[in-house]
């Protein structure tokens, strides 16, 4: 595919956004890693929500090579992504919290914590239920929302879970003090039972931030003003949905990335998107050196 924009140079970004995903949201490291080191990002602001959040961290802590390795060697391993033998057993019974979770320690060494504060702001959105809902009411009618407005009316940046009460919070992982303290954050931001548990963060039930702005433009908020935004989506969305706005660039894969969200039994679909991702990278590179995004 082609990408279009009318803007300024790329150094000029000064906030990037990871959408959720999922497995797809491999191609956003892809693309990122061919992009990056060839057109200088230094993005003063980063934000991300669910596995976009766990790629914005495991990039900027630069260990998302590792990351790739460890989460394919881990899929690899594992076999079914529901374990019904395992109701009588009273073990879990989806293996995605452990592989992911896992996964997300072991790329969060010591140098990765001092590289995030040296590095840009990187923010991390999760949904929080309406005072009305309890925990199991409040996850199920906030995942409901988000898949029916999903489906129907196919928005970028869903509307509905907020307009039922649900409420945004951002935490830095810049200020997260050890590895567990960011795979806590990353796990609030990515849970969707039944695959994850139900998560609390400073005593509040926390939903996926995807069910209040999968593509999370709204955690840079007020800091929009300062510069272009460039936002890495993870799937094909319908281009009448794309907001048209100067002040952003929306870039999405440009075929349907190998690999289904959930889908924890498929290393070489991860390896698929990586490819896709560095691929299209390529391309824009090539695109934007040819002078396609200059007014």
């Amino acid at each position: 595919m082609r990408f279009k924009c009318r803007g300024k140079k790329m150094k000029d970004f000064k906030s990037v956004v990871f959408s959720g995903g999922g497995s797809r949201c491999m191609w956003q490291v892809g693309f990122w890693q061919s992009v990056s080191p060839e057109l200088k990002l230094k993005p003063e602001i980063v934000a991300g929500v669910s596995a976009g959040a766990a790629m914005a961290g495991m990039i900027m802590a630069g260990t998302a090579e590792t990351g790739l390795t460890l989460i394919k060697e881990a899929t690899a391993a594992n076999k079914k992504n529901f374990y019904i033998s395992n109701f009588l057993k009273k073990e879990p019974v989806f293996p995605h919290y452990e592989i992911y979770r896992n996964t997300v320690l072991k790329t969060m060494d010591a140098g990765a914590l001092k590289r995030f504060k040296k590095g840009p702001e990187i923010r991390v959105l999760f949904a929080n239920p309406p005072a009305y809902l309890g925990a199991l009411s409040g996850t199920f009618v906030g995942l409901m929302s988000y898949v029916i407005e999903k489906h129907t009316m196919h928005p970028v940046h869903p509307k509905m879970a907020s307009k039922l009460g649900y409420k945004p919070t951002v935490v830095k992982l810049n200020e997260c003090s050890s590895a567990e303290d960011i795979a806590d954050v990353i796990m609030c931001s990515s849970c969707t039972p039944p695959f994850l548990p139900i998560m609390r963060y400073n005593g509040k039930i926390s939903l996926d931030g995807g069910i209040i702005d999968n593509v999370p433009v709204s955690a840079i908020g007020e800091d929009e003003k300062k510069g272009k935004m460039l936002v890495l989506m993870s799937r094909i969305h319908r281009a009448d949905r794309i907001p048209q706005t100067s002040n952003r660039l929306y870039l999405q894969p440009s075929s349907t990335p190998e690999i289904s969200k959930w889908d924890y039994t498929n290393p070489a679909g991860l390896q698929a998107a990586y490819d896709l991702g560095r691929k299209d990278g390529d391309n824009f590179v090539k695109q934007y050196r040819r002078g396609d995004f200059k007014k």
